[in-house]
């Protein structure tokens, strides 16, 4: 009788627990919190490479932020001596060099020979650099030239490189006993030619007499003659007495043998005076020859240019150009840094107008421009400036 009275409660306990649950189910829910996605686990990057290191290291300018990058990457290329050394080069300390595998010791057994691809020789120009093939580290060119005779057949990846120029990669073809030559031409990094230009305007400032010198040409006074080609292209020479002072102001006067011209600038203001056979007729080329005489006067372009950014060109050093501004200089300066041409444009849709320097006259501390010739890029001078003699005002009082 106890065993059915403790089966009984045994079996209405299962029962309301049953029914419990049941009830429970069956109670509305509210409103549930949206599940939060799980994140998406990112994608490991693959261990460095040699370049990248290398690149890493001239980047970021510290060991220690490459190591922490070796520490969570890995690298794919072993130690060797040349290795190395191009590691501690580029500024590689202890800790980061004894992160890098070791090569592993030779085995015993002999391993199948492998086809040899010709002679590689890589040429750099225009100086020495740094080459690395297939992400191994292959020393450095001598005298622009690197020999390499250790290469497999097939596609190999050459890169360059140089301090201070852009470092160039290409992917070549190696065939069997085939000898081959790569010429590299590297160009300076845009930080560089921006320095260089810097550089060689200053050297070109001193050669015109540094900061005194400029001071001297503020304000000069010379004679002369002007060649200019009329329209019928046959070419007249004026004779010409100059006094320019500080700013744009500028008195000039041309002669010939049965006329005069005198014209003046004085800020925006212009004006021009004829006599005898030049009245009525002299007026215009003495306002031409005013204004670019006074607008091309080389200590007001050295001005200019000391107030712009400049770059030197990819292959040529001493030739400046300016990028800042809507218009535009490009000047050369020559073996003894002064200037000998200068290309100015006031607009892309302008045409181009150029000027050259030379014959050079001492006063006092100053250089100056002896002839100054005008005219249109790529075409003939339409106005040349001969002077005979020149003479700073500034010094002179």
């Amino acid at each position: 009788m106890i065993q059915n009275i403790g089966a009984t409660l045994l079996l209405m306990a299962t029962l309301l627990q049953g029914g419990t649950l049941q009830a429970q189910s069956r109670v509305p829910q509210g409103p549930q919190l949206p599940r939060t996605p799980r994140a998406t686990p990112a994608k490991p990057q693959p261990p460095l490479t040699l370049r990248q290191v290398i690149e890493s290291l001239s980047s970021l300018r510290k060991s220690s932020r490459v190591e922490d990058l070796i520490s969570k990457r890995g690298v794919q290329f072993e130690a060797n001596p040349a290795v190395l050394d191009i590691l501690k080069e580029f500024g590689a300390g202890p800790k980061l060099l004894s992160m890098i595998p070791p090569m592993p010791a030779p085995t015993a057994s002999p391993t199948p020979a492998q086809p040899v691809a010709g002679i590689l020789t890589i040429i750099c120009e225009p100086r020495d650099c740094a080459v690395i093939v297939n992400d191994m580290y292959k020393g450095p060119t001598s005298e622009n030239r690197k020999t390499l005779m250790d290469l497999h057949p097939g596609e190999a990846t050459v890169v360059v490189f140089a301090n201070g120029y852009e470092d160039v990669t290409r992917k070549i073809q190696l065939q069997e006993g085939k000898p081959l030559e790569e010429k590299f031409s590297l160009k300076q990094t845009k930080a560089l030619r921006q320095q260089s230009a810097s550089a060689s305007l200053l050297k070109a400032v001193a050669g015109l007499g540094g900061i005194d010198g400029m001071a001297e040409l503020g304000e000069i006074e010379g004679a002369g003659t002007v060649r200019w080609t009329n329209s019928e292209g046959q070419n007249e020479d004026w004779s010409m007495t100059f006094n320019r002072r500080v700013g744009k102001d500028l008195v000039i006067t041309f002669k010939t043998r049965n006329g005069q011209c005198s014209a003046s600038i004085s800020g925006q203001s212009a004006k021009q005076d004829c006599k005898g056979e030049l009245k009525n007729s002299g007026e215009k080329i003495a306002e031409q020859a005013a204004s670019l005489f006074l607008s091309y006067q080389l200590q007001d372009v050295m001005q200019a240019l000391l107030k712009r950014s400049l770059i030197a060109s990819d292959d040529n050093e001493n030739r400046l150009e300016s990028f800042d501004g809507p218009d535009s200089y490009v000047l050369t300066l020559g073996n003894n840094s002064l200037p000998t041409d200068l290309i100015y444009r006031i607009n892309d849709a302008s045409p181009a107008i150029e000027v050259r320097y030379s014959n050079y006259m001492t006063l006092n501390n100053a250089r100056y421009p002896g002839q100054i010739a005008t005219g249109r890029l790529n075409a003939p001078p339409v106005w040349i400036f001969t002077l005979n003699s020149v003479r700073s005002k500034v010094t002179s009082d």
